[in-house]
C-alpha cells in the first residue's frame, strides 16, 4: 500500500513551544480529491490543496490560513484587528493511517500530527 492520503475526516493536533512552554491544540480536517478545508476551535480556517509525490512517498500540502480578527495560535503568532491570512506548506510521509511534519508559521515552528478517522459521507 502506498503512503498516499485518503479522501476522509482527519484529527489534527498541533504542539509548539511558546516562551519555553508547551502549547497544544486541536482541529478537523477534511481531504477529498485533490481538496483540503478544515478548522480549528478558535476559529481559524484553511483551505487548499494536496497531491502524494510517489518517488519521495510523501503527500505535500498547500494552505491558505485564515485567522479571525485578534486570533492567536499557539505559535504565538497574533493576527491584528483586521484578522490574518497566512500561507503554510509542508509535506506528511507515513500515512494513510497517521502522519507528521513540521511547519513554520511567521518563523516559529509547529509541530503537526494527522489521524484519519474515517471516510466522507457518500
Amino acid at each position: 500500500m502506498t503512503g498516499m492520503l485518503e479522501n476522509g475526516l482527519y484529527a489534527l493536533r498541533f504542539a509548539a513551544s511558546l516562551n519555553g512552554e508547551p502549547e497544544e491544540g486541536r482541529g478537523l480536517a477534511v481531504l477529498r480529491d485533490g481538496k483540503v478545508l478544515g478548522s480549528d476551535p478558535m476559529g481559524a480556517v484553511f483551505s487548499g490543496t494536496y497531491e502524494f509525490d510517489a518517488r519521495r512517498n510523501l503527500n505535500k500540502v498547500r494552505l491558505q490560513l485564515e485567522i479571525p480578527a485578534g486570533g492567536i495560535l499557539i505559535t504565538g503568532f497574533t493576527a491584528g484587528p483586521e484578522g490574518a491570512s497566512l500561507d503554510v506548506v509542508g509535506a506528511f510521509a507515513d500515512a494513510p493511517g497517521e502522519g507528521s511534519a513540521f511547519l513554520q508559521i511567521d518563523g516559529a515552528p509547529l509541530g503537526v500530527q494527522i489521524r484519519y478517522l474515517g471516510p466522507p459521507p457518500t
